[in-house]
């Protein structure tokens, strides 16, 4: 009995944030992770002098000293890649000097400038002009080695819990599933699975204290998946030849799954991020990314609104002229689109400014409309009705119309009880409901979520290939990140990436002409807007053709063969502020099929009214 409730208070000691006496440090699970982050600091400091070694030694007549610095590289990113769990959650401030893009970017919705620095950065001069490049290589270098050695200093004053570092481990394994097998960061060098590799092994030495303290079926389950997850690793670090589905669901998921078994154990759970719902098994649950953290500031969806946000979506009387609904260019039994180009506009004759995407998965974003200027669901939709070109509202006719209609009055009523009955009928209520509707819309029953789930026969050969080349060789799962395929970057998905892919007018890529629209640019001028969009989801993808903001591609083939030639930089046009690389990935016909056959994997049960 003295036994079980010494180990319940020393578990409750945990739960509180508390640490071990200093005289018991190496029993302390903080502690020991807490050393282990500055011994590893200074070891990543010291490669990235051996880099910067390295990189003054290289020769413009003797290419060998161009390979040993990528080499070199290569191994400073897997030291990077030992404390990026630990460091990027509790110092992420101070991380972004050593792992930004090489790209100028603004991070949404913090509006954040994001100057090229860091490794990234060193991956890309080392892989273009090195020998012109050493001076700004070697300044990259300093920046790194100065921050690196500083890590530890960088602790000071601030509180590390248990419960804290557990999370950080669980963030660690969802950025492993979604970021590093991807080559997110290391595009060229190919090193994402060898990173993976050293990233698990720093989480298989920090977890062992806190498996401790199980000592039961929960924690073998986690030493199990966990050395079944980097015995994988180990077995085939090539980049564009690892199976990653294979990886994912016989490694990765269930240690996800058992992980944060472990942690509820523990009683240690916290969850700091804003959209993840760790009561999911993993990353790739349909639950895992929580539509509610996107809308945590809204009125309140509730089925009720959606009710009569889904009758108001193919109401004609929230048109100017009752010609016209949502349902116009957003049909269901078409995944929410019109399979035109562009919408034919309000006056019957003309045409829009973009291709109409489908609404499925909309409400998993941070900004609306493609350029991202509708800051919530419910403003686009009110931005929508009131366009002259598309819905041409006028609210007074239309709230007093509805109003008439006794349904109408029945269904506001029920959808915001307690609510005056001259305060029922307004835009806003109307935008409410048609935002609670888009928000209540089943999302991830796909083949490859069945799959996922455990059926696994709901994908074929051909689609597992398809799978491992777009989150492998072709780079897709570099922009479009799992679980939604889309613009939202993990582990927080607190993130909107918009890229300039330096996009063509249409798919003749042997004459082709730049696409004008301006996108993000026209109502924000940020030179480096020029031309950039929201990554879209690409689940539902088969279904919602024609493609491209314009609507300029009309099948996926062309919009893989587009990627295949590494956008219009790598057609050959002027494009200054492309984001996407221009290096072509050299995808053959065949890979080409077998990632649209993947995409296909995508869609959803049918969307009918």
């Amino acid at each position: 009995m003295q036994k079980l409730v010494c180990g319940i208070c020393i578990l409750a000691f945990i739960a509180a944030g508390f640490t071990f006496a200093r005289n018991d440090e190496q029993n302390d699970p903080v502690e020991h992770t807490i050393r282990y982050f500055k011994d590893r600091s200074l070891v990543f400091a010291n490669i990235a002098k051996e880099l910067r070694t390295h990189v003054i030694a290289i020769n413009a007549n003797d290419s060998s000293t161009i390979t040993i610095a990528r080499q070199k590289l290569a191994d400073c990113r897997s030291a990077y890649k030992s404390i990026e769990f630990f460091a990027e959650y509790f110092l992420e401030q101070r991380m972004n000097i050593f792992n930004l893009p090489p790209v100028f970017e603004v991070e949404e919705p913090f509006m954040e400038y994001q100057w090229p620095v860091g490794l990234q950065e060193v991956e890309a001069l080392l892989y273009d002009d090195p020998v012109s490049a050493k001076k700004e290589i070697l300044t990259n270098l300093e920046i790194i080695i100065t921050t690196a050695e500083g890590l530890p200093h960088y602790l000071y004053g601030k509180t590390i819990t248990g419960p804290q570092i557990l999370e950080s481990i669980r963030l660690e394994l969802i950025r492993i599933t979604t970021l590093g097998i991807s080559g997110f960061d290391a595009p060229q060098l190919k090193t994402g699975v060898k990173e993976a590799l050293a990233s698990l092994e720093s989480v298989q030495y920090n977890i062992q204290p806190w498996l401790q303290l199980k000592k039961d079926n929960t924690a073998d389950s986690v030493s199990f998946y966990l050395q079944q997850c980097i015995s994988l690793l180990d077995s085939n670090t090539h980049f564009d030849s690892f199976d990653r589905l294979h990886f994912l669901v016989k490694g990765m998921l269930p240690l996800q799954s058992w992980l944060g078994t472990l942690i509820k154990q523990l009683n240690l759970v916290v969850n700091t991020t804003t959209v993840l719902d760790y009561n999911a098994p993993h990353i790739l649950s349909r639950n895992a990314v929580s539509v509610a953290g996107f809308h945590a500031n809204s009125y309140g969806y509730t089925k009720a609104m959606a009710v009569l946000g889904k009758k108001l979506f193919s109401e004609t009387i929230l048109s100017g002229d009752n010609s016209r609904s949502c349902i116009s260019c957003h049909e269901p039994a078409k995944y929410f689109t019109d399979e035109l180009q562009k919408s034919i506009a309000f006056d019957g004759h003309n045409t829009v400014k973009r291709n109409a995407p489908s609404i499925l998965y909309a409400a998993y974003q941070h900004g609306f409309f493609l350029d991202g200027r509708a800051p919530s669901l419910e403003e686009q939709v009110l931005m929508v009705l009131g366009n002259p070109s598309e819905m041409n509202a006028d609210f007074s006719r239309s709230t007093e119309l509805l109003k008439k209609k006794k349904l109408y009055r029945r269904l506001f009523k029920r959808a915001f009880p307690g609510m005056p009955a001259d305060s029922l009928f307004t835009p806003q209520n109307i935008a409410r409901a048609i935002a609670a509707y888009e928000v209540s819309l089943p999302v991830m029953n796909s083949a490859f979520d069945r799959y996922i789930a455990g059926d696994s026969a709901a994908l074929t050969a051909q689609q597992i290939k398809g799978f491992n080349l777009f989150m492998g060789k072709a780079l897709c799962g570099t922009c479009h990140f799992l679980p939604l395929f889309n613009g939202l970057l993990p582990p927080l998905y607190n993130i909107m990436e918009l890229e300039s892919l330096g996009l063509t007018e249409n798919s003749n890529f042997d004459a082709p002409a730049p696409d004008r629209d301006s996108g993000r640019f026209h109502f924000f001028p940020i030179e480096f807007y020029t031309g950039v969009f929201k990554t879209p989801t690409v689940r539902n993808a088969a279904k919602t053709a024609p493609y491209m903001h314009n609507g300029g591609f009309p099948s996926l083939q062309d919009v893989l063969q587009f990627y295949n030639k590494g956008g219009g930089k790598g057609l050959g046009l002027d494009m200054p502020y492309q984001t996407l690389s221009e290096i072509p990935l050299q995808l053959s016909e065949t890979e080409i099929n077998d990632i649209v056959s993947f995409m296909e994997s995508l869609t959803d049960s049918y969307y009918g009214q």
